[in-house]
């Protein structure tokens, strides 16, 4: 028995004073101590690389999923965003056959969703139902008038 060796017993003391020979060996490399310099450029970089991503995420509006940007209020407005978006895309001309029109469409419906939003909750419900129905009908007019017509050598889509 008088072979085996019994651990040491590990305090604070024990510890703090091998991270501290830990710290002293790592300090005594080169690599490290430029690591260490250049610290505070590496992190104004990756924060303004942070920021710039923010900045562009926001301009795209991709966000991290909010299950309630999908319901109610917030919901209709990002149909409405999504489909003024649509518009600019599959219209791309400003004097494109029904663009003036869809715009227009879509202004009252920004106007709507202004003025629904002051309404108390039943009446609120209401106007949302009927916001909901003009954008479907506004939805299914855009995807017609973006998708070539059938008898112009195209096959109908079933």
């Amino acid at each position: 028995m008088a072979g085996k060796k019994v651990p040491a017993k590990l305090t604070k003391g024990t510890l703090f004073t091998a991270a501290l020979a830990l710290v002293q060996q790592a300090l005594a490399s080169e690599e490290v101590r430029r690591r260490l310099a250049s610290a505070p450029a590496d992190v104004i970089h990756w924060a303004s690389t942070k920021r710039a991503e923010h900045r562009d995420r926001d301009a795209h509006e991709v966000r991290r999923l909010d299950p309630t940007g999908r319901f109610g209020q917030r919901g209709l407005e990002r149909r409405v965003g999504s489909l003024k978006r649509a518009i600019e895309l599959g219209f791309p001309g400003a004097n494109d056959a029904g663009r003036a029109e869809m715009l227009h469409a879509i202004d009252g419906l920004t106007r709507a969703l202004a003025v629904a939003a002051s309404l108390p909750l039943v009446k609120r419900k209401r106007a949302h139902a009927r916001i909901d129905s003009e954008l479907d009908a506004l939805e299914l007019a855009m995807v017609d008038a973006v998708l070539p017509t059938p008898g112009n050598g195209h096959k109908e889509l079933r």
